[in-house]
């Protein structure tokens, strides 16, 4: 494995996997040699905190995106630091996930506007990752992987889930994501996503 700092996201609706598969990926990095950082959006600082906040009093789709984008512009300065570091970050959810469950929610007023707005919003903020990893589940499925967290939020009904895996594989198209369905075995698909990682690490 090289040194050099790599930026690696996980993108996918409720369900897909994304938290455990991250850490099964950062313990293969880490008996690589690797020095690997974890990290996750809404971050765990005070304007994370405002995002939670503003989902549990159901704000506007809108006011929510722009608190998810302040969010990220300083988590971005943080994983930057990380990566002049030589630092190999796994970020479960990054800007993708604006776009894809904000895009959903925004549909009604916005209409195709909508992705092409938050697109135009994340744009300055982000830094792009060197791989993005999307992963897909049948929503029937990945309801029932929520099912077993308790009471399911407000993004984690499965129409709303379809229409958002829908615009997460629209970006992926546009964006060249790795695409991987994690249907399947847990193990078949830490695998794939090693054999995806592999190149840049």
């Amino acid at each position: 494995m090289s040194g050099k700092g790599v930026f690696i996201v996980f993108e996918g609706i409720d369900g897909t996997g994304k938290s455990t598969l991250s850490k099964k990926l950062k313990a293969w990095l880490e008996e690589g040699g690797r020095d690997v950082v974890l990290t996750a959006e809404p971050t765990e600082d005070w304007l994370g905190a405002a995002v939670r906040r503003a989902n549990q009093e159901d704000l506007d789709p809108r006011t929510e995106s722009l608190l998810f984008t302040a969010d990220r512009c300083q988590h971005t300065l943080r994983i930057d630091e990380l990566l002049k570091r030589d630092k190999v970050v796994i970020c479960d959810r990054y800007y993708g996930s604006t776009v894809a469950y904000q895009g959903a929610a925004l549909e009604h007023d916005m209409g195709e506007n909508a992705v092409s707005w938050l697109l135009n919003l994340n744009g300055p903020v982000v830094r792009h990752p060197d791989v993005t990893v999307l992963l897909t589940s049948d929503p029937g499925v990945a309801m029932l992987r929520v099912g077993n967290r308790g009471d399911p939020s407000k993004f984690e009904r499965e129409g709303y889930l379809r229409r958002v895996q829908e615009t997460y594989l629209m970006l992926a198209r546009e964006a060249a994501w790795t695409v991987i369905d994690s249907n399947g075995d847990l193990n078949e698909v830490l695998e794939a996503v090693k054999r995806v990682v592999q190149a840049y690490v």
